[in-house]
């Protein structure tokens, strides 16, 4: 019995040595695989900063007096100035005395709708100061009056010679003087003249050269004209240029105001892109134009040559290859259609006063930069492995604030997380578009540590509290 016990007990001792042996501890158990991961990492370097924001806003031109008039105005107003977020207004300079310079006052201003327009713009600057006291103004101009034109009227022609067959600079140097003397506010922003290249005999236009030439006046010189005029009042507003009709456009007038210390800010209109423009074609432009980053560079004027979706990828590129400062979206209110590429961000049926208004889905385009990217904040880097992913980060001047924009120029979805170099985001929320489905809805977030999905051809904004 015992040699039995004894026997039985070898055996049980060989049977543990021989399990042991084959790997049958739990210490000695291979550790398990990584979980697949299915997400991308969207990675942001708030270290490697980029161009200083301006901000993104709208244009109120023509059909401002449309808004104005509308016994809905104050709701209008809370969409353009409150929900939208904008920083930046543009407006056109109406100053159009009849019998200038002999009359100077704006009580009779009949040319081109002046007398409706110069009200009208007074009363938008006041809506949106009620709403947003550090709105800015960028006010430009679409040409001198006509007694200081070639032609004498305000379409077509450039600026008049004098009796010495010399350009009248002094005279519009003086004009410029008398529209800030005149104008009820003070502009932060001002432009000589909107796309000095470009003429039309259908609105008001005037045309000038980066070099002076016997048949046309030197936009430089005009320029430096009306800086020495307009530098010694109580308040200088920054003088930019030139607001080129094109980017080829752009870039000779840049050349010379780079060295031009009285320009403080760049300003261009992208019209030579379009939608048979080629992706590389775009980016080869906007590099041409971040070649002058050296001050800040807007774009002020731009709409109806892309469709919502192409606008969304070109203005993720203006930011990224252009160094852009700011965005200004050229239609925020204006005449119907309110879909299609031409349409406003808000369109506006009439001009009754019982005229219904439209939302448009370029609002919300707009709505994905304009909200939470405000001025004083910096662009900084960020990447991620999926091309399809077109991405721009900001962090706000406190730094305490993230913004991501992340279009998905893809045919699938994407899943994907948010990583900040040097920062743990305590708190994450996103608003989401759509192309031709829903626009600016907020997605679900359970942590900022969690993936969000981005469906195809969308835009997402993401902020995190950092």
């Amino acid at each position: 019995m015992n040699i039995t016990k004894r026997i039985l007990g070898v055996v049980y001792t060989l049977f543990i040595i021989t399990l042991l042996s084959c790997g049958g501890s739990k210490n000695d158990t291979p550790a398990p695989k990584p979980p697949v991961v299915d997400s991308i990492k969207i990675a942001i370097d708030p270290t490697n900063v980029k161009q200083q924001m301006i901000g993104f806003g709208g244009a109120l031109t023509w059909y401002s007096n449309w808004v104005t008039v509308n016994n809905k105005v104050n709701e209008i107003a809370d969409l353009m100035f409150t929900d939208l977020g904008i920083d930046i207004i543009r407006f056109k300079n109406w100053y159009y005395p009849d019998n200038y310079p002999t009359d100077k006052t704006t009580t009779t201003m009949s040319a081109d709708g002046s007398n409706a327009a110069w009200t009208a713009t007074n009363t938008l600057y006041n809506l949106a100061k009620q709403r947003n006291a550090s709105i800015r103004i960028l006010f430009s101009s679409w040409g001198p009056p006509a007694s200081l034109k070639d032609n004498g009227k305000l379409p077509d022609g450039t600026l008049k010679k004098d009796g010495s067959n010399l350009f009248m600079y002094d005279a519009y140097a003086q004009y410029w003087s008398d529209v800030l003397d005149n104008v009820p506010f003070n502009p932060d922003y001002i432009s000589i003249q909107n796309e000095p290249t470009f003429v039309n005999s259908g609105w008001t236009t005037c045309q000038w050269s980066n070099v002076e030439t016997p048949t046309l006046p030197s936009y430089n010189i005009a320029f430096n004209k009306v800086y020495d005029k307009i530098k010694t009042r109580s308040f200088v507003p920054v003088m930019a240029g030139p607001e080129s009709a094109n980017i080829q456009a752009f870039v000779p007038f840049a050349n010379d105001l780079s060295s031009n210390a009285n320009c403080g800010m760049y300003a261009f209109h992208p019209y030579d892109i379009n939608s048979s423009t080629s992706t590389s074609s775009i980016t080869s432009l906007l590099q041409s134009v971040g070649n002058f980053s050296t001050k800040p560079i807007l774009m002020t004027e731009f709409s109806d040559n892309l469709d919502w979706f192409n606008t969304a990828l070109f203005i993720q590129r203006a930011l990224i290859y252009a160094n852009i400062s700011g965005y200004i979206y050229w239609k925020l209110a204006w005449y119907t259609p309110s879909t299609g590429t031409d349409a406003g961000m808000i369109s506006l049926a009439s001009a009754n006063s019982t005229s219904a208004y439209t939302v448009t889905p370029f609002y919300y385009l707009i709505k994905h930069f304009s909200k939470h990217i405000d001025i004083g904040y910096h662009r900084v880097e960020t990447s991620s492995s999926n091309s399809s992913l077109i991405t721009s980060a900001f962090v706000s001047s406190d730094n305490t604030k993230m913004t991501i924009v992340v279009i998905n120029s893809g045919t699938t979805q994407a899943k994907v997380y948010f990583e900040a170099t040097g920062k743990t985001a305590s708190s994450m929320s996103a608003d989401q578009s759509i192309s031709g489905s829903t626009y600016y809805k907020s997605v679900i977030v359970s942590s900022p540590t969690k993936s969000i999905t981005l469906p195809a051809n969308s835009i997402t904004t993401v902020v995190l509290a950092i």
